[in-house]
């Protein structure tokens, strides 16, 4: 009896053995569908502001010839202008974000010395200029927290030329703090300009991982070329007078490099 159990078990164990063999053979034919993960991309986000420096190159060559021929130096660019940058994202709006700028600057020719009946005086030029803009930036991502932003800001500014000219070793008198108040040598003249500006630009913005790298990003270094095109309006003497024949050629349009920090929340 046991020799047939024996048997019987032997049978069995090679009866499995060439069901196992069959199986697999036929494994070969399974096939398996590959599943792709796909990374989901976060939208940019910031909203935050900070402090802007401009380098501002308008053409001042039609502002020089004018300077020459009243016997004033030439003055040179770029003109360096400071400010402030704020921006915050739009929430329905995936990528963009809007913006609001604020900068001014100017630059000034060379002090002038010069005699008029025996006493000294001394002449300068300022050229001022300051805007205001609004713009709208998309986000394009570059690598992790570094974007690229084309944009485009609309907005109004001044342009502004002021001539001063005023006497050497003035004395305080009686007739006034200066000692000079009726010296018609003396004298602070303006002339400025209201416009409308828009400017292109692009930005590459970077936000460090200060805190760590599961930490928010609360600080963003920026920088920025655009090109600002300028739709100048009257020029007016001190601000009343419209002064006419002034040179098309000044005006508040130029290219300007851009470069600065901002504070808030970043990714």
């Amino acid at each position: 009896m046991r020799i047939k159990f024996a048997l019987f078990g032997l049978a069995m164990f090679l009866a499995s053995g060439f069901t196992l063999l069959a199986q697999d053979d036929r494994l070969d034919e399974l096939t398996f569908e590959e599943t792709v993960i796909q990374e989901e991309k976060v939208p940019y986000f910031g909203v935050g502001g900070g402090f802007m420096v401009s380098l501002f190159s308008p053409n001042l060559s039609d502002v020089n010839t004018q300077l020459t021929t009243a016997g004033f130096s030439e003055l040179s660019t770029p003109i360096t202008m400071t400010g402030a940058l704020g921006v915050a994202t739009i929430g329905i709006i995936p990528n963009v974000r809007i913006s609001i700028t604020n900068l001014g600057g100017s630059a000034s020719t060379a002090d002038k010395s010069f005699t008029v009946s025996a006493k000294n005086y001394v002449r300068s030029v300022t050229l001022s200029n300051a805007y205001t803009g609004f713009g709208f930036d998309y986000a394009l991502s570059l690598a992790k927290s570094l974007y690229l932003l084309p944009g485009i800001t609309g907005g109004w500014g001044s342009m502004q030329i002021n001539t001063t000219q005023y006497a050497e070793g003035a004395n305080t008198t009686n007739n006034g703090i200066g000692g000079t108040p009726f010296d018609p040598n003396v004298f602070n003249h303006t002339v400025n300009n209201d416009y409308f500006m828009i400017n292109p630009g692009v930005s590459v913005e970077f936000a460090p991982a200060l805190l760590g790298n599961d930490k928010p990003r609360i600080v963003t270094v920026r920088g920025h070329v655009g090109y600002t095109l300028s739709f100048m309006g009257d020029w007016k003497e001190n601000g009343k007078s419209v002064v006419n024949n002034v040179p098309t050629g000044i005006k508040a349009s130029g290219l300007a490099f851009q470069i600065g920090f901002m504070i808030g929340l970043f990714n």
